[in-house]
């Protein structure tokens, strides 16, 4: 088994980008149009991840690519590299995802993902008023599983991590990812 990739996030503020150093073996995917460039060991291909119904549901429903992009150091012996970037100027922070402690992601949030990090539309309840009225529609991204995870936003971003209880108010048009596990709600400005 490969070590895995080792990444960076490079110019931070508003037109970041996220060196990827991969050894010898070691892949990750990205959201399509993300990989700016790459040494000469490394491979880049489309591919449906988790068939076409979840590309058809990501396309759709979460205005994401419907296809991902795989990139992958074919190397047996050397090290290789990527740098990748999201489509629009903005953000990028990296959040080290931890199995059974989910990620939900706005639309356009995701992207780039270590290999053991899996990324699918989620549906919230249609009666949510989060849902309904934050501007982030019923249909959201969820990211399992473990490893590195490169979350993007149109501007530049900031990550709060909050202790147990702690709460905190957020503009819902400034909310880019949250915890699955943390509960949200809606209430009028002052």
């Amino acid at each position: 088994m490969s070590r895995p990739p080792i990444w960076q996030v490079k110019n931070e503020g508003s037109f970041a980008s996220v060196s990827v150093t991969l050894p010898p073996g070691s892949t990750f995917h990205c959201e399509s149009d993300a990989v700016v460039t790459t040494s000469q060991n490394v491979d880049v291909r489309g591919a449906m991840s988790g068939g076409i119904l979840a590309g058809l549901a990501r396309a759709f429903l979460t205005r994401e690519s419907f296809f991902t992009t795989l990139v992958q150091n074919n190397s047996s012996h050397q090290s290789g590299d990527a740098l990748i970037a999201p489509s629009d100027p903005g953000g990028v922070t990296l959040h080290r995802m931890v199995r059974g402690e989910d990620m939900i992601l706005t639309s356009g949030a995701y992207l780039a993902g270590d290999e053991g990090v899996n990324v699918t539309s989620s549906m919230q309840s249609p009666f949510s008023m989060f849902g309904n009225y934050s501007g982030t529609g019923v249909f959201l991204l969820r990211a399992t599983g473990q490893g590195n995870l490169a979350i993007s936003a149109y501007g530049s971003m900031h990550k709060y991590v909050l202790a147990p209880g702690e709460t905190r108010n957020v503009d819902n048009g400034h909310l880019v990812a949250l915890s699955a596990k943390m509960r949200n709600s809606m209430k009028n400005a002052r």
